[in-house]
C-alpha cells in the first residue's frame, strides 16, 4: 500500500504536468506484479503506520529484542576466542589471533550468501528465521565441544574440531545480519526517514546493550571451576545459547506484525551480473548515435531487465566504491581490538580498582574491553540526540559521508596510540620478571611493576568515537542508497568490508611474524596501511552523489524515485 500510495502521488504530479506516462507504466510486468503484492501483503499495516508516523512500529519492538540476542550470543564468544584458543587448544598467540580473525571473517563474509537468498528467494522473514536455526545448532555445538577432553586432551584438541562450531556460528550469524537491520527499515514507510534515523540509532544501542552484558557476564564464567578444570568454557558458553534461543522465539512470536517486501524471485546477484553484461555488450558495439541516446551504458538492457532495475544496480554498485572498499582497512584496524589489544592488555596490570591480590583484584582483558561498549551506549544517542541536530540547525554540513571519515580517522589514531605505548608497555611486563609466552596466563592479574590497564583507556575513547560516527551510519547509508530490490545486498556489502579487513589481517600478519616485527613496529605498519585507506575513503566519498539527488539514468527510473520521495506528509 506504501508503494500504490506513492504511485498515486506520482501519478497525480504527472497528470498537472499534462504527461501521460506513470512510474507504473514504466514498470516492468514483475516489478508491478511485486508492488501490487507488497500493497496487498501490507494494507493494514501500512493504514495503521499513515495514522500514527511518528510512532515506531510495533514490529520494531520484536525486532529489536532479536539484535540483543543475537549480539549478546555473538560478544559472549567471539572476544573470548583468543584466550581460548591458546589454553584450550594450544595454540601460539599468532595462530590464535589468525584463527579468531578467520571466525569474524567468516562471520561478516556470509552476510553475502544471507542477503542474497533473503532478496533474491526466501524473503527476510524465512532467511532469518532459517539462519537462525543455523546458529542455534553452533552455538549448541560449541557449548558441547568446550567439555574438556571430550574432543582431544587440553592443550592437544584438533584445530579442525575446535573450529568446526565457530564455522556453523558464522554461516548462521552471518545469514542473518544483514537481514535484521533492513528488515527493521521496512517496518517504516519510504518518506518515514526520521523514524528510519532513531531506528537505525537505537537498533545500533541494542547491539551494544547485548555487547555489553554478555561481556561483563561471560568472562567471569569462565573462571568457575566445572569438570575438574580451573576453567569453565562449557558453562560460560551455555548462557549466551540460551539468551539466543529466547531472543529467536520473541522475533518469531511478532510475526503478525512485519511489514513484508516480497523477495524478487530470482537470484539477484545474479541477474544483475547478467543484465551488467548485457548492457556492456551491446554498448561496445554500439554507433555514437546509439549511445548518445540510450545515455547511461546500462540502458541497453532496458528492454529485458526494465529501467528501475538498471538504475538499482548502477546505485549499488555506487554505494561498493566510497564504502565498501576503503573500509575495509579501517576494520582491519577495529578487528584487532579483540587480539591485538587483548594481548596488550595480557602485559599491564587490570587492578583498575585498586588492590594487590594477584587471584581476585583485577579484570580480564575481555571485561575491560567493555569500555567500548559503554562508550558506544553513551556516545551514539549522544551524537544523534545534541551533535547532529546542532550542527544542522547551524547549517554546518556534517553529513553521513562526513560523519564516516572523521570515524575512520579516529580509528587509525587510536591503533597509533597503542603502537606508541607499546614499547614501554613491554618493558615494564619484563622488568616484573614474567615471561611473554605466559602472558595469556596473567590477562591482567595484578603486577606492581606492570603499567596499569587504565593507560588503554584513550586508544579505547578514540575507537569508540570512531566507531559511534562511522558503524551505525554506515549501515543506514547503505540501506538507504540502495534501492528497494537491493536494500539486504547493500546492507550485506558493509558487513562484508568488515570481512575483507580481517582478511587483510590474515595476509598481514603472517608476513609481519616472518619478519620478525615488534608489536609496536606492526602497530605503526598497520597504522600506515588504515592511513591509506582513510585517504583512499576522501577521494571517492568526495566524487559521490546521494542517490535522492542524483540524476536518473532513465525516464522510468526517474518517475519510479519521484515516487519513492513523494510523501512528506500524512
Amino acid at each position: 500500500m506504501a508503494e500504490k500510495r506513492d504511485i498515486d502521488a506520482a501519478q497525480i504530479s504527472m497528470s498537472d504536468e499534462k504527461q501521460e506516462i506513470t512510474a507504473m507504466d514504466l514498470l516492468t510486468d514483475h516489478e508491478r506484479e511485486l508492488l501490487e503484492l507488497e500493497a496487498r501483503l501490507n494494507a493494514e499495516l501500512d493504514a495503521k503506520l499513515m495514522a500514527n508516523p511518528n510512532k515506531m512500529p510495533k514490529a520494531c519492538y520484536f525486532i529489536l529484542p532479536n539484535e540483543f540476542g543475537e549480539r549478546f550470543c555473538y560478544y559472549g564468544v567471539q572476544p573470548n576466542l583468543n584466550k581460548y584458543f591458546q589454553l584450550i587448544t594450544g595454540m601460539s598467540k599468532s595462530d590464535a589471533k589468525v584463527y579468531s580473525t578467520a571466525f569474524t571473517m567468516l562471520a561478516y563474509f556470509f552476510p553475502l550468501i544471507g542477503a542474497a537468498l533473503s532478496d533474491s528467494f526466501l524473503g527476510k522473514w524465512w532467511t532469518i528465521i532459517s539462519f537462525s536455526t543455523v546458529y542455534l545448532i553452533g552455538m549448541i555445538m560449541v557449548t558441547v565441544f568446550a567439555i574438556p577432553n571430550l574432543i582431544g586432551p587440553i592443550g592437544q584438541v584438533s584445530n579442525f574440531l575446535t573450529f568446526l562450531p565457530m564455522l556453523v556460528i558464522a554461516i548462521g550469524t552471518g545469514g542473518i545480519k544483514p537481514c535484521v537491520s533492513s528488515h527493521g527499515g521496512d517496518q517504516y514507510l519510504p518518506s518515514q526517514e526520521a523514524g528510519k534515523d532513531f531506528f537505525f540509532n537505537i537498533f545500533y544501542v541494542s547491539i551494544n546493550v547485548g555487547a555489553l552484558l554478555t561481556q561483563f557476564i561471560v568472562p567471569k564464567l569462565t573462571e568457575l571451576h566445572c569438570y575438574g578444570q580451573d576453567t569453565c568454557y562449557a558453562g560460560a558458553f551455555l548462557l549466551p545459547t540460551i539468551v539466543f534461543a529466547l531472543a529467536f522465539a520473541i522475533f518469531i512470536a511478532g510475526h503478525k506484525f512485519y511489514r513484508i517486501v516480497p523477495p524478487l524471485g530470482e537470484f539477484l546477484p545474479l541477474k544483475a551480473i547478467r543484465a551488467s553484461i548485457l548492457a556492456a555488450r551491446r554498448h561496445s558495439v554500439a554507433s555514437p548515435a546509439e549511445r548518445a541516446a540510450k545515455g547511461h551504458w546500462l540502458n541497453f538492457a532496458e528492454e529485458e531487465y526494465g529501467g528501475v532495475f538498471l538504475e538499482e544496480v548502477r546505485d549499488f554498485g555506487l554505494v561498493l566504491v566510497p564504502v565498501v572498499i576503503p573500509f575495509a582497512f579501517c576494520w582491519m584496524l577495529y578487528n584487532q581490538n579483540s587480539n591485538e589489544w587483548a594481548n596488550q592488555y595480557y602485559l599491564m596490570s587490570g587492578a583498575i580498582f585498586g588492590g594487590k591480590d594477584e587471584t581476585s583484584s583485577y579484570v580480564q582483558g575481555a571485561m575491560f574491553g567493555n569500555i567500548n561498549t559503554i562508550l558506544i551506549i553513551i556516545l551514539v544517542p549522544f551524537l544523534a540526540t545534541f551533535v547532529y541536530p546542532f550542527c544542522t540547525k547551524r547549517g554546518w554540513n556534517f553529513s553521513p559521508q562526513r560523519r564516516m571519515a572523521a570515524g575512520f580517522l579516529l580509528i587509525v589514531i587510536s591503533f597509533a596510540v597503542s603502537a606508541g605505548l607499546a614499547p614501554m608497555i613491554e618493558k615494564a611486563y619484563l622488568d616484573s620478571g614474567r615471561l611473554m609466552a605466559d602472558s595469556a596466563k596473567y590477562d591482567g592479574k595484578y603486577c606492581e611493576k606492570c603499567y596499569s590497564a587504565w593507560l588503554q583507556f584513550p586508544q579505547w575513547f578514540l575507537l569508540s568515537l570512531g566507531e559511534a560516527l562511522c558503524s551505525p551510519t554506515g549501515v543506514q547509508f547503505t540501506y538507504i542508497e540502495a534501492g528497494r530490490q537491493f536494500r539486504a545486498v547493500s546492507t550485506s556489502f558493509w558487513l562484508l568490508s568488515t570481512s575483507f579487513g580481517s582478511i587483510l589481517i590474515m595476509i598481514f600478519e603472517p608476513i609481519f611474524e616472518d619478519a620478525g616485527f615488534s608489536s609496536a613496529t606492526r602497530g605503526w605498519a598497520y597504522s600506515g596501511i588504515g592511513l591509506f585507506g582513510f585517504f583512499l575513503y576522501c577521494l571517492t566519498s568526495y566524487y559521490y552523489i546521494p542517490r535522492k539527488i542524483r540524476p536518473s539514468i532513465n525516464e522510468s527510473a526517474r518517475l519510479a524515485k519521484q515516487a519513492e520521495y513523494a510523501i512528506t506528509h500524512y
